[in-house]
């Protein structure tokens, strides 16, 4: 029997040479593919390329990488996760295929594994903000706290994250969120305003003495910018400090019932310690709104309003709760009422316009001269043209209709109500392709609400 020698190796070399090149050419123009695409903007295809082109040119491990980002460009969860696990396992990934990682995770709702890439991701700033958003939401605010210190120490200059920062602190540490949030509107000109507006709630808190009120005037601003979660851990704490803060109880209930909690325990502790107080039963009447008795929130909001008689917010809730109740008459009695308890107030005048339109009482009288005064004191307000392109709808002036309900779309471009109304007008008109076009993007932008399924029923009927 012969010996393997060189010979018979070289021979062995060549073969397997010849046998796969044409594999590696074919990564190779996988690679020319990839790059085409790329500059063509199909990320899902070019996502497709990358991974073929890693099949074929096992010593590029890289490429999962590329082909997990593609994936996660072009929205492709399951792709981006199982594209970059593969460059985990040939230990060929970057910081930023980790955070790309975590994202997708966290789009699967896997916040567990999310956590664990965004953890590899460190020190990348972007991994700081996404583990402290995570650790946020659940519920570890303090570990925030400490994560977001860490990123701005890699990011002084980061506007949002100071903002991040100055939240967090004004829910458990009210006295040093000042100066994080000071520092945000001087990177960011642009949330001025909104630091100005948590400035002077704090402010106004902090010159109290009792420190529950610290906690209570800051989860109050909290709540007028939606961070109901941030809110609701400022009430928790000016109930620690003072455990029978009525409206530190109310306010609670209301930030629970705002996250899909059930609020009502909350509520009924804030009604014992507090029942002559006009904001415990004002939230008390909105509790019981909430809990489809109408009829029984009428008695709390009648107190709130007998208590702070010139609040005009509660003649709106009044409002509310007769209109739910079918009390039209009464219902409009109370919204006339706040709009003249606050005529320069751009809330009273659109409850008024909103009640008339939604009700269709006295839409020429009340509810189209509402909704102008509503534009005159709210000129970008896209509910305010939304609200005279309905009157105008329903006065059958088509026209100024569609003047209206096109402004609002223009300052609303993702809000569903005014895509649906100008839907509506462009059908009663005639215009078949353009009312298709926004009765389509009415039910986009609201797939599982009120405006969404009545485009998809109207769609339904006109356009089988």
């Amino acid at each position: 029997m012969k010996k393997f020698g060189l010979t018979h190796a070289l021979i062995l070399i060549a073969l397997l040479t010849l046998s796969l090149a044409p594999r590696v050419i074919d990564g190779f123009l996988d690679l020319k593919s990839a790059t085409r695409f790329e500059v063509a903007g199909n990320e899902v295809e070019a996502a497709q390329a990358y991974a073929s082109a890693a099949l074929r040119i096992p010593w590029m491990p890289s490429l999962w990488e590329q082909a997990g980002m593609k994936a996660y460009q072009a929205g492709d969860v399951e792709n981006t996760i199982g594209f970059l696990n593969k460059a985990v396992e040939l230990q060929a990934i970057s910081k930023w295929g980790w955070l790309s990682l975590g994202s997708a995770y966290l789009e699967r709702g896997e916040l567990a594994l999310a956590i664990k890439a965004w953890q590899e991701a460190l020190p990348l700033a972007q991994a700081y903000g996404e583990l402290a958003s995570a650790q946020r939401s659940m519920g570890n605010i303090a570990k925030a706290i400490e994560t977001w210190r860490a990123g701005i120490a890699l990011e002084p200059e980061s506007a949002p994250a100071h903002y991040a920062l100055g939240l967090l602190l004004m829910a458990t540490a009210p006295e040093q969120a000042l100066p994080e949030l000071m520092l945000t509107a001087k990177l960011d000109p642009d949330l001025d305003p909104t630091v100005q507006g948590l400035r002077t709630a704090l402010n106004k808190g902090l010159l109290k003495e009792d420190r529950a009120a610290h906690f209570l005037a800051a989860g109050q601003a909290l709540a007028a910018l939606g961070e109901w979660d941030l809110a609701a851990e400022a009430f928790r704490h000016a109930i620690s400090e003072r455990t029978d803060n009525a409206e530190a109880w109310a306010w609670l209930g209301e930030a629970e019932q705002q996250m899909g909690l059930d609020g009502g325990p909350e509520i009924d502790q804030a009604v014992a310690f507090g029942p002559q107080s006009a904001m415990v039963q004002g939230l008390y009447g909105l509790y019981l709104q909430r809990q489809g008795k109408p009829e029984a929130a009428l008695p709390a909001f009648q107190k709130a309003a007998g208590l702070e008689p010139d609040n005009p917010g509660w003649q709106m809730a009044l409002g509310s709760a007769f209109a739910q109740t079918g009390d039209l008459i009464a219902a409009y009695k109370y919204y006339f009422q706040a709009v003249e308890l606050a005529p320069e107030d751009a809330s009273t005048w659109r409850a008024l316009a909103a009640f008339s339109v939604t009700n269709a009482v006295d839409v020429g009288g009340t509810g189209l001269p509402a909704a102008q005064k509503l534009i005159e004191l709210a000129p970008d307000d896209w509910q305010a043209y939304d609200l005279a392109g309905q009157a105008e709808f329903f006065l059958e002036d088509y026209k100024v209709a569609l003047i209206y309900l096109k402004q609002s779309v223009e300052l609303g471009p993702t809000q569903a109500a005014p895509a649906l109304h100008l839907g509506l007008v462009y059908l009663q008109t005639g215009d078949r392709s353009r009312a298709y076009s926004y009765l389509n993007l009415a039910r986009t932008f609201d797939p599982d609400g009120p405006y969404g399924w009545q485009a998809g029923r109207t769609l339904e009927q006109y356009f089988p």
